[in-house]
């Protein structure tokens, strides 16, 4: 759907919210069933059934009401809960993925993310030493996106073994890149093909894997293309390794090119509002609602809505920059926390990309990733 941009002195404000996400249906036999159906799913859209797809993405949204302990070594339920153990191994999307650490990839250059400071605002003190000056800031017109990263066979990890980083996707989906504040970056190999297949909104899902020697990378994700085939949004899953040594990370992301000056100048001129909405990557089953208001001070309003808890936030925009300020959160989120954003495409195209890092009253640390339309 098309940016709906108000002119308060001539439009009227038009909110669009997305639809709740369908719930798990009683009839899935385990969570194990359903971890193989989404990887069936990911790796080809039209294998599974979609009704089945939404139960199980549904029973993952449930589930974090009720977190299930796998021992880190040793024991039954680590080879249970291992996709990677089975006789299927090889030809796993999950089995490319995160294990213990990350062996330099293989393969040619890649240009890293351009993350400058933004002279205007200062990082909250925890957060550069936590992660960096630079991973959250993201200038105007420029590839900029945000990634969680974790060891393991999947992407997902709790919220303390989950880390924030800087991402970038090459424009025609061959390569990324990962920027871990604490250590070097993370690099995809560089000769990945594609396959987009076509879906019913304005997405594509698009297949990107490739191997180079004993180095192997992969994304699946929703994208957006220009009319010259080149990547101008995309979010969901990043996996790269090493298959010999079982030496890899993966995680989910949320990238795309910023909105320009010239477009925020506008906006901000004509005193523009905007809603943005969508699912969270890491677990679907939040769904996250932005409302920002330009203007000279241009601010934000947020809602994350899960069956598990619900939070607000808000704060202020600095160049392409959303920044959450720690006196509007709602009462029950912690004081170590933070949301942080940045506002991708052209005036009549938005979207946003963004992170929470939430300590919740009654849940816990809550850390993910999403990416949100207008």
């Amino acid at each position: 759907m098309k940016t709906k941009i108000i002119l308060i002195l001539a439009l009227a404000l038009i909110a669009g919210i997305v639809g709740t996400t369908a719930q798990a249906a009683g009839h899935l036999q385990s969570n194990l069933n359903c971890a193989q159906i989404l990887e069936s799913w990911a790796v080809d859209p039209d294998s599974v059934p979609k009704d089945r797809v939404d139960e199980c993405k549904g029973i993952k949204g449930a589930a974090a009401a009720v977190p299930v302990v796998v021992p880190f070594s040793g024991g039954a339920a680590e080879t249970a809960a291992d996709p990677c153990s089975g006789p299927n191994a090889a030809g796993s999307v999950h089995c490319w993925g995160p294990w213990s650490a990350l062996a330099p990839a293989a393969g040619g250059q890649f240009e890293p993310p351009v993350l400058q400071p933004v002279e205007e605002y200062d990082i909250r003190p925890e957060l550069a030493e936590r992660y960096g000056p630079d991973v959250f800031v993201c200038p105007p017109g420029l590839p900029c996106g945000y990634a969680t990263v974790v060891d393991g066979v999947s992407s997902d990890a709790p919220a303390d073994q989950t880390t924030f980083a800087g991402f970038e996707l090459a424009s025609d989906g061959s390569a990324f890149i990962v920027l871990p504040a604490d250590s070097g970056e993370i690099a995809s190999v560089t000769n990945m093909s594609q396959k987009f297949i076509d879906r019913p909104d304005d997405y594509e899902n698009m297949r990107s894997q490739g191997t180079d020697g004993d180095e192997r990378s992969r994304v699946v994700a929703r994208v957006r293309r220009n009319a010259d085939g080149e990547i101008t949004e995309a979010a969901d899953i990043w996996v790269t390794g090493n298959s010999a040594t079982r030496v890899a990370q993966s995680g989910y992301f949320a990238w795309g090119y910023t909105t320009s000056v010239a477009d925020l100048e506008f906006l901000r001129g004509a005193g523009a509002s905007a809603v943005f909405s969508g699912p969270m990557s890491v677990d679907n089953a939040t769904l996250a609602t932005v409302t920002v208001n330009f203007g000279s001070d241009t601010s934000w309003a947020g809602a994350w809505t899960n069956p598990a808890y619900s939070f607000d936030a808000g704060g202020a925009f600095v160049g392409a920059d959303m920044i959450s300020d720690a006196g509007k959160f709602s009462a029950n989120v912690g004081p170590d926390s933070f949301v942080r954003g940045a506002l991708l495409g052209q005036r009549d195209d938005m979207s946003i990309a963004h992170i929470i890092d939430v300590d919740l009253a009654g849940v816990g640390r809550i850390k993910d990733v999403g990416l949100l339309r207008n």
